[in-house]
């Protein structure tokens, strides 16, 4: 008889933190791999517990922290993906508060798999570089580049076909949380 293991229990993480408002567009993300890292790691649905899932190519490393929006359920089958303009790599399983500031829409081998880009929440006594960003459209352009190109290259190094669809606002960004919300909670 094999029984379901998951130690930590992400799936009952909220999407939103207690008392945030519609408009603050803030989210809970669980932090998989982190910023200057070689490695990429996932959650592995069935232990519950992130993994090394593998070893980017070509000595790349991650510019960014990267995991994934609690309680939503994108059309990849995995919650919806995000990445987060942190100045200093958190830790993989770190749950942190991130400010949506708009996503890149992706499809990976013809399904769509959009990047949420998420910044931490602006704190009173700490300045963080992407304090200055409220959208992707205030980010300079070249950050934008290459964030699409990080996210294209490891892609296709590990062998999927990656179709850029575009950059989409904040509150865009923030509809396909909630789709992907409402689909994790009819699929539960």
């Amino acid at each position: 008889m094999s029984k379901r293991l998951n130690a930590t229990h992400y799936e009952n993480i909220p999407s939103f933190p207690k008392g945030s408002k519609r408009k603050d567009r803030i989210v809970h993300a669980v932090m998989e791999t982190v910023q200057g890292s070689s490695h990429k790691n996932a959650l592995d649905n069935d232990l519950g517990i992130i993994a090394l899932h593998q070893v980017l190519a070509d000595g790349r490393t991650w510019p960014y922290d990267y995991g994934f929006i609690p309680q939503t359920l994108a059309d990849d089958g995995d919650p919806l993906d995000i990445l987060f303009l942190v100045d200093k790599p958190t830790f993989p399983g770190c749950l942190v508060q991130a400010r949506v500031l708009g996503s890149v829409k992706l499809k990976k081998n013809g399904i769509e798999n959009d990047r949420v880009i998420g910044a931490p929440v602006k704190m009173r006594g700490t300045v963080q570089s992407a304090d200055a960003y409220d959208d992707i459209r205030d980010l300079p352009e070249a950050k934008i580049d290459a964030i699409q190109t990080f996210l294209v290259g490891y892609s296709e190094a590990e062998g999927n076909a990656i179709d850029v669809l575009g950059i989409v606002s904040a509150g865009d960004a923030m509809t396909s949380v909630r789709k992907y919300l409402r689909r994790f909670k009819q699929n539960r």
